[in-house]
């Protein structure tokens, strides 16, 4: 990958690093893969301590690793990447996310065709086969299933996101707040007339097994912090945690449609049907507890 200290690099990939070495390992990988890796850089934003830092100097040494002693949100450790990168796209992919290897090719290729913010859709890989790990990405990721329609639209994955150097120069000060939820920031930019457009050529892979514990405590803490960062306003808070008990139903709406829809999978999303209610039962709590006590230490825990 490009060596540090050289002309500055085509693309940056940067990766918030909280799932530790087993899950990093194989998203390093895959990016070492890529066909055109000589004009990439990886700056890892690492939370997760020693045990990343000694993965790093032993298997990927040309990778940029950023280390916090103290535990650091994910918002905080993309930017933290974020202002370290070099190249003149920023492409961001999760640390449990595998990226075939013509992926930042297509970024590239897509940048040249567009300006503005470019995502992609996220397939969930083929290790996982349990009707846990098909209920999780339902839930997280139904809408970004391929094909996804290609073009101009709101939504876009954020562990599949890819921006021009100039555009998030103009949400610095998001950056120096470590507030980088990808709806927040992409708002901010859409309002400066810079679109985001979806991409079906550019594709990652989830690869990350939850047991339902884990990941109950997850969809709450992220819906929690996610609704307690989300609006200023004392009333809109209450309006918006009087309308949670409805959020399961709509959600599940969502999932279910967006998923059918694809014309795939469709197995495997009627047996994940009990568990998705499940899931969307608690992130209706998470956000109704967001809304009315703010986000607490929530995003300290999403991974």
């Amino acid at each position: 990958m490009h060596p540090s200290g050289t002309s500055r690099p085509k693309i940056s990939v940067v990766i918030a690093s909280v799932n530790g070495p087993e899950h990093l390992d194989g998203c390093l990988g895959a990016l070492e893969k890529q066909t055109i890796r000589e004009q990439l850089e990886v700056v890892v934003a690492d939370r997760c301590g020693d045990a990343v830092t000694q993965l790093a100097r032993q298997r990927f040494p040309s990778v940029r690793l950023l280390s916090f002693a103290e535990r650091e949100t994910v918002p905080a450790l993309r930017a933290a990447g974020i202002r370290e990168a070099r190249g003149e796209i920023i492409a961001i992919i999760e640390d449990h996310c595998l990226a075939p290897p013509d992926w930042c090719a297509q970024i590239l290729r897509a940048h040249q065709e567009r300006y503005g913010i470019i995502g992609g859709a996220v397939e969930n890989d083929p290790s996982l086969t349990s009707v846990m790990d098909w209920a999780t990405y339902f839930c997280e990721y139904s809408r970004y299933m391929s094909p996804v329609p290609a073009g101009e639209t709101a939504d876009i994955p954020g562990n599949n996101i890819s921006y021009r150097r100039e555009f998030l120069a103009q949400v610095s000060d998001l950056l120096e707040q470590g507030i980088f939820w990808e709806e927040s920031l992409n708002a901010r930019l859409r309002q400066q007339s810079i679109g985001t457009y979806s991409d079906p050529a550019i594709v990652i892979l989830h690869k990350k097994s939850f047991g339902l514990g884990e990941f109950l405590s997850q969809r709450y803490h992220y819906s929690r912090g996610y609704a307690g960062m989300r609006l200023k306003s004392t009333w809109r808070r209450i309006l918006y945690a009087g309308v949670c008990p409805l959020l399961p139903m709509l959600l599940m709406g969502r999932i279910v449609g967006s998923a059918w829809s694809k014309g795939r999978h469709r197995g495997e999303l009627l047996q994940s049907l009990p568990l998705l209610l499940l899931f969307t039962g608690v992130w209706a709590w998470g956000e109704f507890v967001g809304y009315l006590a703010g986000p607490g230490d929530s995003l300290l825990k999403v991974e």
